[in-house]
């Protein structure tokens, strides 16, 4: 059995996995480099690892001798970018370790987009009309005007919203495509795309959690809406997906328990839908990891999804049926990013200076930074998930207005304003709201004049004091996650 877990991903997924951990009674291990010597992820594990840069040439080797190194017998990627590659899983297994995820030939088929539309074809699960380009340039275009225009570009072995393009004609096809293929093969090493028909953004972007066992055991937590996003990417997540009918629910979980006993899952996993206004659904892609929506889930069902996720690696079986599933109320998650709100959302940056987290009944943090910490524009922009229950989709959102009130996070723009929009929109409020969310709020919550100043002032301040070095954290750390949780250390 597991009994020390080295944990290769950074931020709030890092001090998620070791909060679980320390409850489960397994030592952790953190890799981590200058930049994140006071993350809190960083001072909650019992012992550190300090490397020069995250160097995705060289991450599996250093990650693997990490641990043998420092006594681990398992590695947890999260949602790190180690999560879904199959290369890793089994270099994992040759080297003797736990992976804590699915099984290396489940990731590689769940991984490339072609290979899984397949499973899911072979599974009767719906699927968006497309296919792969596997030759030139002219075959490409040929197959886009047989689905018809528009169409999506994807990376096959694309995710995080990288490696994807609308092409609205012919006429952009060309150019569309070498753009793709650059970027998939810079961002994933290959440059393999396929295209999909272009449904418009009147869709609804739902998942369903999975949770399966190396015993083939398989079960749903419910769905989640997820189409509050930015650039592809999510920033505001619910559970369960609301104003869905029973039947379409049904459906919806009935098709991703199929595709995962079609790929022989054995892990948390998430398939991923777009739904149009006539309850029709189709399957975009599967995601073999941990996902970082994962705590409105939890929120609803009781259940502690990473707990799961240790236990299936380890050849448990689950600890739980379908039947003993209960759902209750409603959650909201918003995750707050480094980044502007005044319609770019590029990324920013610098340490935290100021901070407050809300605090009461149905409201939880994960965070993954504290005072002191450093938000750098190298790395992901997610500072920390601000997670709000209630009975009922209505109570929810009423107290997660009350809570961004009482949330403040100094030294860096972020997308703050943004939420607090969302939280006075009509079609947000009321549930009744699809992909094209983002054609509303880019222009409609800038920061005042005022505000805007005062926040670079304090930036400017910030840069100005803060130290040039700072300690690293030692080798072993005696501090208790949950001492650090109940002292606010997440308050970001």
């Amino acid at each position: 059995m597991v009994s020390r877990v080295l944990i290769c991903c950074r931020g709030e997924i890092a001090h998620r996995f070791i909060r679980t951990c320390h409850l489960l009674g397994l030592e952790t291990v953190v890799i981590y480099s200058a930049d994140d010597d006071q993350a809190p992820f960083v001072l909650a594990a019992d012992a550190t690892v300090r490397v020069s840069a995250w160097d995705p040439a060289t991450l599996i080797p250093t990650v693997i001798g990490a641990a043998l190194d420092n006594g681990a017998d398992a590695v947890a990627p999260g949602y790190g970018p180690l999560a879904e590659n199959a290369q890793f899983a089994e270099a994992c297994a040759t080297a003797g370790l736990v992976f804590i995820g699915p099984n290396a030939a489940a990731v590689r088929q769940t991984g490339d987009k072609i290979a899984a539309r397949a499973a899911a074809q072979r599974a009767r699960v719906p699927l968006v009309p497309g296919r792969s380009i596997d030759g030139d340039v002219e075959a490409g275009a040929r197959a886009a005007a047989e689905i018809g225009y528009p169409v999506l570009l994807k990376a096959a072995l694309g995710g995080g919203g990288r490696g994807i393009r609308v092409v609205p004609q012919a006429a952009d096809f060309a150019g569309a495509l070498a753009e793709v293929r650059h970027e998939a093969l810079r961002a994933f090493g290959s440059d393999q795309v396929y295209l999909e028909k272009f449904l418009g953004e009147t869709v609804r972007h739902i998942e369903v959690q999975v949770v399966a066992d190396q015993h083939g055991h398989y079960l749903h937590l419910g769905t989640r809406e997820c189409s509050v996003q930015r650039r592809r990417q999510k920033i505001v997540e619910e559970a369960p997906a609301p104003n869905l009918s029973d039947d379409l629910r049904r459906r919806l979980h009935d098709a991703a328990l199929a595709l995962a006993r079609e790929v022989a899952y054995d892990s948390v996993g998430t398939v991923e839908f777009l739904v149009d206004a006539s309850e029709q659904f189709y399957f975009i892609e599967m995601n073999a990891r941990i996902q970082v929506e994962h705590p409105v889930t939890e929120a609803i069902t009781g259940v502690d999804i990473v707990e799961q996720l240790i236990r299936s690696a380890q050849g448990l079986p689950l600890a739980l049926s379908q039947e003993q599933v209960r759902f209750h109320g409603h959650a909201l998650e918003f995750r707050l990013c480094a980044e502007s709100a005044h319609g770019d959302f590029l990324p920013t940056g610098g340490r935290v200076v100021d901070y407050r987290v809300p605090e009461g009944p149905g409201i939880r943090v994960d965070s993954g930074i504290r005072i002191g910490s450093l938000m750098s524009p190298l790395f992901d922009s997610l500072c920390l998930k601000l997670i709000v229950s209630a009975g009922n989709r209505a109570f929810a959102v009423q107290r997660a207005r009350a809570a961004l009130d009482e949330l403040l996070v100094a030294g860096f723009s972020s997308n703050l304003p943004v939420h607090a929009w969302l939280l006075a929109w009509p079609p947000f409020v009321e549930g009744h709201y699809d992909l094209s969310i983002c054609n509303h709020f880019p222009s409609a919550h800038a920061l005042p004049a005022e505000e805007a100043q005062l926040l670079q002032a304090v930036a400017a301040l910030a840069r100005h004091l803060q130290p040039a070095t700072a300690p690293a954290p030692a080798a072993g750390n005696p501090i208790s996650t949950w001492t650090q949780r109940n002292s606010h250390w997440q308050l970001s």
